[in-house]
Formats: structure tokens, C-alpha cells, sequence
């Protein structure tokens, strides 16, 4: 049937006709033809983030915003202590990179790995002076086998290995090791990350690009030419010559590339509207679903429609508030813990005080201090006589 119909068009046997159907079939099967699905290797995210420029902006926005914070070394009643060797540390963790530098990389990993580690050897006197991110993919955790009643991290785990290549690696002891996770609910140790979650919505990405590309490269205009020359009998076919010459340019031309022609002919289009495969509404949805992963808003990445100031805004509020400083916290929380500060009665605390997005929230909540301080003393200049305990019930202290 197909040999039959092409040969009606274009006027060739079974040879040639089987030549354009192929090059039709090899250029078309790249967009049309898969059968079944196609998943991306979640076992190697770090190649996930390099190829995916979707994943790559919203762990690197995330990173940014947990590393903007200043940190502050705080003593059990929340008083800044400002003598440490801590502080000596924070100001100079390793020779190439600054603090900010540290959380990022370390923030990086765990939106990669939901692990992160940095090597952080205790000196004499417990004092450490050497503070280094290292890349998850290049360590594994050698576990105890033990996970009841162990109340350290050494009952848990043996040590750690760093792998300089498949062929060379260091033992890194436990007391070295900083070791940061985002956990999964289920695991103790190396909980399953992020990226595995996101399997489906990566996969689509990577399709929709591909799909993409394969439009711009290989497929131009699909369609049948066929002769517009008719008599009183109805349509004339083409003269051999003229299906020759037509089938010969076609199977020759490079994309974008025109068929010129004397013969009288009509186009009927094969193909179907870009815009009705909804390409870019697939990858905004699978976009959302990795921004919706890491605890983010939608706002505060490029989009087409929709985005305005107040809206952006709030997302930013909203970004860290919900997520961008618990989770800054609770690193700093760990740090401090692995550290030993905890034990001196001592915590580093982030400071996102200066970011100007949230200053707003400080601004309303020191007027809404002076309304009820001139509501108080209106009370009191009124001679109502009222407690200490009644006056902090009415600022709200």
C-alpha cells in the first residue's frame, strides 16, 4: 500500500521509493517513533545537574540563598561570643575559598546527593584550623552495621572513604569528617536523595529537549507535492522528468534548503503544529516539580507570563521562610554538634537579618511594637494601674 501510494506521487518503483521512505522514517523515528519510555541514569546525578540546565539553576539558586547567610558563634543563652577558634575558622576556612564559598559547595551536594561532607581535621587541643568541602560522588561511608542504642556518629559509622580515582583512596576517620544529610525518613545514614524522586520530570526534560532539537536540525516541512495541472478529465500527473528532478533535489537538500521548481505543484502538509505538542507547557510542568522538590517558589526563576513584583517578592518571603532558613539551620545546627561547640555550650547560628526581602516583615513588626507601647502608656496616663506581667500581655513580649 505505502510502495503503491508514493509510487502514484513521485512516479518510482519500489527502489527509490524504499530510499525516501527510509530517509523520511530515520529522520522522523528520532521524533515520532519512540515506543517506549526513556529514563534518565538518576545514579549519576552530578551528569544530571551539568546536562539539565533546569536542575542545575534551582540547586544553584538554593546554594545561593543558604550561603547569604553571616554567621554568628552564640553562647546557650543566645549572646554573641566574639573569641574562638571557631571564628578563626569561619574567617578562613581553606586557602582557596571563604565560608560562603563552604555552604554553597556543601549545599550543592546535598541537593545533589541529600549528602555533604567536609574534611575538618581536629588539631591539638581540639582546635581545628582546616575546614574543606568534599565531593559526595567520591566518598563512601563504611557503616558499623549497627543502628540501635548508638548515641554517636562513630557508632554508626566506621569511617569514610575519599576517592581520588577508582584506583586511589584515603581513609578519612570519623572526628575529621563533617557529615551533613538531608534525611529521607527512612534512612539513617546515605538517604535516598532527591534526584531519584525526580526521575519522571528529569526524563521528560531531557526528551523535550531532544524532540526540540530534532525540529530545529532534521525535520522541516513534511508534506506531499503533488501536480496542480488539470484538464476537463481532472488532474494531470507529473511527467517523469518533472518526479525525477523533484525526487532528486528533495533527497539532497540540506535543512532550510528550498525546492525550486518549473513544474506547476501543490503542497499538502504532513506534518503537525509545534505548537499543539505543548513542548514548553511539558517542560514549565516538570520545571515546577524540581522547584517544588527543593522547597522553593516558582517566582523567583525566568518564566514566560505571569511574574510580577509583589509576586516574586512574596515568593522570595516565602522561600526562606519556609525552607532556605530552617535548613540553613539546622546545618549550622550539625556543624556545631560535630564540632564539639555544643559540648563548650556554644552553637553557630545563621544571620539572614540583612537580607532585604525580609526587612519588610522587621519594619511592620517595630511599628506594630510602637502602636501598642502608645496604647499602654494612653492606659497608664489614664490612671488604669497595670502589672508588669499585664503590660508584657500587652506588647506582646
Amino acid at each position: 500500500m505505502a510502495d503503491s501510494f508514493w509510487t502514484s506521487v513521485f512516479g518510482f518503483s519500489s527502489g527509490k521509493t524504499d530510499k525516501l521512505m527510509e530517509l523520511i522514517n530515520r529522520r522522523s523515528t528520532q521524533f515520532w517513533g519512540q515506543k517506549n519510555p526513556v529514563w534518565v541514569d538518576t545514579n549519576k546525578p552530578y551528569d544530571l545537574y551539568i546536562r539539565i540546565p533546569e536542575l542545575r539553576t534551582v540547586i544553584n539558586k538554593r546554594a545561593i540563598m543558604m550561603s547569604g547567610a553571616v554567621p554568628k558563634l552564640c553562647d546557650s543563652d543566645g549572646n554573641i561570643v566574639d573569641a574562638h577558634w571557631i571564628l578563626d575558622l569561619v574567617n578562613k576556612p581553606n586557602p582557596t575559598q571563604s565560608w560562603s564559598d563552604v555552604i554553597y559547595s556543601l549545599a550543592v551536594n546535598d541537593g545533589l546527593f541529600n549528602n555533604s561532607f567536609a574534611y575538618c581535621p581536629k588539631r591539638s587541643f581540639d582546635v581545628r584550623n582546616l575546614l574543606v568541602p568534599l565531593a559526595s560522588n567520591k566518598i563512601k561511608i563504611r557503616g558499623t552495621g549497627k543502628l540501635l542504642d548508638q548515641i554517636d556518629t562513630d557508632g554508626l559509622i566506621k569511617d569514610f572513604e575519599f576517592w581520588y580515582d577508582s584506583n586511589q583512596y584515603e581513609t578519612i576517620q570519623v572526628e575529621d569528617m563533617i557529615y551533613l544529610n538531608t534525611p529521607d525518613g527512612i534512612n539513617l545514614i546515605n538517604p535516598v536523595n532527591r534526584i531519584d524522586t525526580l526521575k519522571y520530570p528529569l526524563s521528560n526534560i531531557m526528551s523535550q529537549y531532544n524532540k526540540r532539537n530534532v525540529l530545529l536540525e532534521n525535520i522541516g516541512a513534511i508534506g506531499i507535492l503533488s501536480s496542480k495541472k488539470s484538464d476537463l478529465g481532472g488532474s494531470l500527473p507529473m511527467d517523469a522528468e518533472e518526479k525525477e528532478e523533484i525526487q532528486r533535489d528533495w533527497l539532497k537538500r540540506q535543512k532550510d534548503k528550498l525546492v525550486i521548481t518549473e513544474a506547476d505543484v501543490d503542497w499538502t502538509p504532513m506534518s503537525y503544529p509545534t505548537k499543539d505538542l505543548m513542548l514548553f507547557e511539558e517542560l514549565t510542568e516538570d520545571k515546577m516539580a524540581i522547584i517544588d522538590a527543593y522547597g522553593l517558589s516558582y517566582y523567583l526563576f525566568s518564566q514566560a507570563k505571569g511574574s510580577t513584583f509583589t509576586n516574586v517578592k512574596e515568593g522570595m518571603k516565602m522561600s526562606y521562610q519556609d525552607t532556605i532558613i530552617p535548613e540553613t539551620e539546622q546545618m549550622y545546627s550539625t556543624i556545631s554538634h560535630q564540632l564539639g561547640l555544643t559540648d563548650e555550650g556554644l552553637y553557630l547560628k545563621p544571620d539572614f537579618s540583612h537580607i532585604a526581602v525580609l526587612q519588610d516583615d522587621k519594619n511592620a513588626e517595630a511599628s506594630a511594637m510602637n502602636l501598642r507601647a502608645d496604647a499602654v502608656n494612653k492606659i497608664i496616663t489614664a490612671g488604669v494601674e497595670l502589672s508588669d506581667e499585664e503590660k508584657r500581655s500587652l506588647l506582646n513580649i
